[in-house]
């Protein structure tokens, strides 16, 4: 399930950029929102912090700890969400794609290189924002991040100019 909904996820998040110009992608809103760059860039550097945090926890004797509600997960983030946009210069599509491609393939594969999925809900970590955590749901909160910043380029898009 947490394979499909990270797959799932990444093809909506990719859909999201269809049709989209090079300068649209770079076009910041009025209302001092980022561009769809900086969220692409930002979604993938919260994926790449993930991994680095879960690769390093794998090894450690951490138990086990109950599963959380992952929505729940979502909305602690929406109360801390970084308030500084990330620096992503301008960036063309193609290039968004590949940071997207690195951050699946060279990151968070790493993980599923490493351990099994079931293995991930056996193991733990205290973590800043969340508290005690199953790696699972750490790498869960992958794929929803993912989903809330596809809204997010969405509301985006509709302030760009046509």
């Amino acid at each position: 399930m947490l394979i499909a909904n990270l797959g799932r996820t990444r093809r909506k998040l990719l859909a999201s950029l269809d049709g989209l110009s090079d300068e649209h992608l770079n076009k910041s809103p009025s209302n001092g929102r980022w561009s769809i760059g900086q969220i692409v860039c930002h979604v993938c550097n919260t994926e790449k912090g993930i991994v680095e945090t879960v690769l390093d926890a794998l090894p450690s004797t951490s138990g086990k700890v109950e599963e959380r509600d992952v929505s729940l997960l979502i909305e602690r983030y929406e109360s801390n969400e970084a308030k500084t946009a990330p620096q992503a210069g301008f960036l063309t599509k193609a290039e968004l794609i590949r940071l997207l491609e690195e951050s699946r393939f060279k990151y968070l594969q790493s993980v599923f290189n490493k351990t099994h999925e079931s293995s991930l809900a056996e193991k733990s970590m205290d973590h800043l924002l969340f508290g005690k955590i199953s790696l699972k749901n750490l790498i869960d909160f992958i794929w929803l991040h993912e989903q809330y910043h596809i809204d997010h380029i969405e509301e985006t898009k509709k302030s760009l100019p046509k």
